[in-house]
């Protein structure tokens, strides 16, 4: 049964509201609404404006060339197939590319690389926090809308990463997206909404198809809506017999044929690793994704320990010491609740259950498979919509639970804690701007706590802070209009947006000047810091032999 209503209100005999109740309307419904539309005008702002202070990531460099080529396989209608043709360690092909084509045919619409993708991931970002307070208007209402949009854009871990993470970010809108039209599934199919239904089902199924085409992992969601009509057939299956039967099994199986064909359908469009290789192309990219050939060491509660042989709370570990503390505090007291009532053989929510299962099935599944993983909670980041918006409907349904039953105070006391609570996620975000996917809870001494336990800033985004510098300052140091430079991994991706046209990037031997994240070495003199909170982020150093100008 759905909990969207809003709070009843007294009537005349004449069914007009009094004015009381009109009041009351207003500030149920007018009221979240207007602070929603608020809410999201600011985060949409704030990210907008900002986003060019986050910098670049590792990755960006080689998911834009991946994007690029793929863009040509479709404009060359299948004849350039150089996608194929990046380093077989990498496994780019294997890796979806459902986003990274939507960000290339934005550059090639624009004519510009770097800002283009800025902005296209940006605003596809702020797409997610609408989609989930979408999902929290299904769940809550308008409060929940408010709700769960607010506990997105104050997510840090999501927020300080929409500039400039192609990959994560997109995945976790995709599947927040899924998870609203499943949710909205639920609550309209005991209507059996015949004359829209086909196209109702095959928007979950291209919705599920679209996130499997950014990550594979995705179609767990099958898993999920197994686990779905397994739940439905243990409810109601012991009262359908002959034809109520049947139709319901009908029913059950155009909706597998429907949501099974558009997702299979729409993952293969926006894949073409799918379309060259359509026999075993699927099965590949799993397999691969879940041997991923990556086991160098990470630092895990203060221990270096390699990616392959992780212990096995290290993806629930990080959700608690990377979340806001309200996020997690309402999600475990949700989860005890949820035991307590099935204890007391209650009724529960079959939506609240779903999206619990949305929050654990992937953890599970990550502890069984022994998964490789690395740079915290980045490649489960698509659980944290959910996670959110668990607690975000706890809030508000007990908050009203509460009002209802004439305990103010306690409403009180649970919204004043969860503001408080954002406060701080809020306010230490600022501090660590605009770094702030390192955040950390206070449950761990925030980043200034937990920073030398556990990988804070390991993105290398530091280096447009550290070039645009380099690029104010060198001729301090230089007389030569075209000085050499390089990053310390020799891409030099990172650093030559930000520098001007004359500075000439190498690969090899001792360039004038080098940005790194540690020591500079022998010969390099360092003559600028990037620091956060007291912390060396990076470097800029000058060659001794250098001539000052």
């Amino acid at each position: 049964m759905s909990d969207v209503a809003v709070e009843p209100v007294s009537v005349t005999l004449g069914d007009e509201p009094t004015a009381p109740a009109r009041r009351d309307r207003r500030v149920a419904v007018l009221l979240p609404y207007t602070l929603l539309g608020l809410v999201l005008a600011a985060v949409t702002w704030v990210s907008l404006a900002t986003a060019r202070y986050h910098g670049r990531t590792y990755d960006e460099y080689m998911q834009d060339d991946y994007g690029a080529r793929v863009l040509e396989f479709y404009l060359s209608l299948g004849r350039d197939r150089s996608f194929l043709e990046m380093p077989d360690y990498l496994y780019m092909p294997q890796h979806g590319s459902g986003f990274e084509v939507v960000v290339a045919f934005c550059q090639h619409l624009t004519g510009e690389v770097w800002q283009t993708r800025t902005m296209v991931n940006a605003c596809f970002g702020l797409l997610g926090i609408l989609i989930v307070a979408l999902a929290g208007r299904e769940l809550a209402g308008p409060w929940g809308a408010l709700a769960a949009a607010t506990g997105l854009a104050l997510y840090p871990r999501y927020f300080g990463q929409l500039p400039n993470n192609s990959k994560d970010v997109p995945m976790a809108v995709a599947m927040a997206l899924v998870l609203w039209l499943v949710l909205r599934l639920m609550r309209r199919w005991p209507r059996r909404p015949r004359r829209f239904e086909v196209l109702e089902l095959s928007a979950v199924g291209a919705a599920i198809g679209y996130a499997a085409s950014i990550r594979v992992n995705a179609l767990l969601w099958f898993g999920l809506l197994a686990l779905l009509g397994a739940g439905y057939w243990l409810r109601h299956g012991y009262r359908l017999r002959g034809a109520a039967l049947r139709d319901e099994l009908l029913h059950q199986l155009s909706a597998v044929l429907a949501i099974g064909s558009a997702a299979y359908l729409v993952m293969s469009l926006m894949w073409p690793y799918l379309l060259t290789n359509p026999v075993h192309g699927l099965l590949d990219s799993v397999h691969s994704m879940a041997n991923y050939d990556w086991d160098n060491e990470i630092l895990f509660g203060g221990e270096l320990v390699r990616a392959t042989r992780l212990p096995w709370y290290y993806a629930p570990w990080w959700l608690v010491i990377g979340s806001p503390l309200p996020v997690v505090l309402l999600a475990a007291a949700g989860a005890v609740a949820a035991v307590a009532a099935l204890v007391r053989r209650q009724r529960l929510d079959a939506r609240l259950l779903l999206l619990g299962a949305y929050i654990v099935l992937p953890l599970v599944m990550i502890i069984v498979a022994h998964s490789t993983l690395y740079n915290s909670l980045r490649q489960f980041l698509f659980v944290v919509p959910g996670l959110v918006l668990l607690a975000a409907v706890l809030l508000v349904r007990w908050v009203r639970h509460a009002r209802r039953h004439g305990r103010v105070a306690l409403a009180v006391a649970l919204t004043g804690a969860a503001v408080l609570g954002q406060a701080e996620a809020a306010y230490a975000s600022a501090r660590i701007f605009p770094y702030e996917y390192a955040y950390f809870s206070p449950l761990v001494g925030g980043y200034t706590g937990a920073r030398h336990d556990y990988e804070s800033t390991y993105y290398g985004s530091c280096t447009r802070a550290a070039a645009v510098w380099l690029n104010d300052h060198f001729t301090e140091y230089t007389a030569d209009p075209r000085p050499t430079f390089r990053d310390e991994h020799q891409w030099n991706s990172l650093a030559e947006v930000d520098l001007a046209d004359g500075f000439t990037g190498v690969g090899d031997g001792q360039p004038l000047f080098r940005i790194t994240t540690g020591l500079p070495g022998p010969g390099y003199r360092e003559i600028h810091t990037v620091t956060l909170e007291g912390e060396s982020l990076c470097r800029v150093s000058v060659l001794n032999t250098g001539v000052a100008a």
